[in-house]
């Protein structure tokens, strides 16, 4: 009987130490796994989702978030869209429970900055664009949105791009950008 005692007090120890060893091994893959996560990859769970983003600049926005590229992300509120660089997000704040699927059709990893810029130039949309360190650049109309360039008409808010009402053009490289504001008209 004592041998029985004894071997079984052996097993249950070898058992406790596999289950050690286990838990470490998780642990460290977990560890592992979680250092080689990127930005693109760890956003792109929140599509869909409402998220709180601070930017150069001291600047703030809450959100939907849309398609994520490497360079860039693209919110959506009521009566904006915005496509910010990732080089302007100081922080974000992530909702507490986290996006099951995606909302968005597609990811836009190999859709560039100077492309999206050129979907607004397309629709016409006013915009107001930041340089990288928050501070207003300039509002309009895009005129062209080139390789590394974009080319804005300048004119008041409230004012349509029309001749007369323009006051002048302004080149801005797209480097220099932080982000850019689409406010849809009413």
């Amino acid at each position: 009987m004592r041998w029985d005692s004894l071997f079984d007090d052996l097993e249950a120890q070898l058992d406790e130490q596999n289950r050690a060893q286990l838990r470490d091994e998780i642990s460290e893959n977990v560890r592992i796994e979680r250092s080689t996560a990127e930005l693109t990859q760890t956003l792109a769970r929140f599509q869909g989702l409402e998220l709180t983003i601070r930017l150069s600049g001291a600047t703030e926005i809450r959100a939907t978030l849309g398609p994520v590229s490497t360079d860039y992300l693209c919110l959506e509120t009521d009566r904006s869209q915005w496509v910010i660089r990732r080089q302007a997000v100081e922080s974000i704040a992530l909702p507490q429970t986290q996006g099951s699927g995606l909302s968005w059709r597609h990811q836009s990893k190999s859709i560039r900055f100077a492309s999206v810029i050129r979907g607004l130039l397309r629709d016409r949309s006013r915009c107001q664009i930041h340089g990288r360190d928050g501070n207003a650049l300039a509002e309009g109309t895009l005129a062209q949105v080139a390789k590394d360039y974009l080319i804005i008409d300048v004119h008041p808010r409230d004012e349509f791009a029309r001749p007369g009402r323009i006051s002048g053009n302004l080149l801005i490289p797209l480097e220099s950008i932080g982000w850019v504001v689409a406010t849809t008209l009413n």
